[in-house]
C-alpha cells in the first residue's frame, strides 16, 4: 500500500533543512507496511550521496515513539545492526512534519530475502538471542502490547468477519496464552514482528534489523514462535523442519532455552499465528484487508484446537 501521509517536495525540503545531510535530490514512498508512512530519501552533501529512511509516525505509534527510539539506540550501542535515528542541528530527536513526529534514519545496506536457507535461519536465531540478552540492560518496564486480554477484546470486535470454526481456533490460542502468562517463563523485551521483511541481508549475512514499533515486554519464546512461523513454514503453514532446527540451534548457541520454554514453544507458535490473524483482521476497511489474515489462519488451523 502507499504511505498514509502524502509528502510534497516542498514540505520535505523544508523539513530536511533542519538536518546536516545536504539538499534533496530524490525521494519515493515505501509501499510495504500498514502502520506508518515511510519514504526513501536521497540527498547530496557536498560530494557525498546520503541515503536515509524517513518515517512519519502515525496514530497510536506516536505515543510509543520515545520508547521505540530508546530501544533502537540501546541495541545499536551494543552492536546490533539497528538503524540510527538522526538528530537535527538543534538536537531534536523526533521533529514534526505535517503534524506528525518523525524518525530520519540511516539507510542500512542490504536487501530483503524471501527464500530462507537453514543458514539464514541460524543467523536469525543468534540475532534474536543477542537482542533478548542485550535488552536486559535497558532499564525500562514496557507494558505487553498484545496480551491475552487484548486478544480476547479484539476477537470480540472482529469475530463477525470469519467463520465460527476460525473464531474457535483463535479462542483456543487465547486460552493457551492466558495459561502461559502466569507461568514463570523467561521474559523481557521482544521485537514482536520478526518477519522476513524486517531483516536485511548483504552477501548472505544479516545486515539490518528493522521496525521496532511492536517491541514490548513479553515472553521471549513468542519472538521465536513468530519467527519460526514466518521463516520456517510456507504460506500453507507446512513447516521446514531443517530451517526450524537451525533457527533454534542459533538461538540456543547464545541463550540456552529452559526446559519449560522448549515445552511451551508449540503453544507460542499457535499464539503467534492467532495474534497476527487478529491484527490483520483489524485492518478490514469496506470488506478489504490491508494484509490478508488468511495466511495466519491457515497456519493456525494446522495447530488445531
Amino acid at each position: 500500500m502507499a504511505a498514509y501521509t502524502p509528502l510534497s517536495t516542498e514540505a520535505l525540503k523544508h523539513y530536511l533543512e533542519a538536518f546536516d545531510i545536504g539538499s534533496l535530490t530524490q525521494f519515493e514512498a515505501i509501499s510495504t507496511g500498514i502502520e506508518n508512512s515511510n519514504y526513501r530519501i536521497t540527498t547530496q552533501h557536498f560530494e557525498q550521496e546520503v541515503s536515509t529512511i524517513l518515517t512519519l509516525v502515525e496514530g497510536d505509534n506516536q505515543a510509543r515513539l520515545p520508547f521505540v527510539r530508546q530501544v533502537m539506540q540501546h541495541l545499536s550501542h551494543y552492536g546490533l545492526p539497528v538503524p540510527i535515528a538522526k538528530k537535527t542541528r538543534s538536537g531534536q530527536e523526533q521533529p514534526m512534519l505535517l503534524e506528525r513526529p518523525t524518525l530520519l534514519m540511516q539507510r542500512l545496506p542490504g536487501t530483503h530475502y524471501h527464500q530462507m536457507t537453514a543458514d539464514h535461519c541460524f543467523q536469525l536465531g543468534q540475532m534474536m538471542a543477542r537482542m533478548h540478552t542485550i535488552s536486559t540492560a535497558l532499564p525500562v518496564d514496557s507494558a505487553v502490547l498484545y496480551d491475552s486480554l487484548w486478544m480476547t477484546e479484539t476477537l470480540t470486535s472482529v469475530a463477525h468477519l470469519i467463520p465460527d470454526s476460525q473464531v474457535d481456533l483463535i479462542a483456543s490460542a487465547i486460552e493457551l496464552y492466558a495459561t502461559l502468562e502466569v507461568y514463570e517463563l523467561p521474559r523481557g523485551l521482544i521485537h514482536g514482528d520478526l518477519f522476513k521483511d524486517n531483516i536485511l541481508f548483504q552477501e548472505n549475512k544479516i545486515s539490518g534489523l528493522l521496525d521496532f514499533f511492536h517491541v514490548s515486554q513479553d515472553l521471549w519464546i513468542l519472538d521465536l514462535g513468530i519467527a519460526i512461523n514466518d521463516w520456517c513454514s510456507n504460506e500453507q503453514g507446512v513447516e521446514n523442519q531443517a530451517a526450524s532446527l537451525a533457527l533454534l540451534s542459533g538461538y540456543r548457541e547464545i541463550r540456552p532455552l529452559e526446559q519449560a520454554e522448549e515445552q511451551a514453544l508449540p503453544a507460542a507458535r499457535k499464539i503467534a499465528a492467532a495474534r497476527f490473524a487478529l491484527t490483520r483482521l483489524q485492518t478490514c476497511d469496506a470488506g478489504q484487508f490491508l494484509k490478508d489474515p488468511q495466511e495466519q489462519l491457515r497456519k493456525l488451523a494446522i495447530f488445531g484446537l
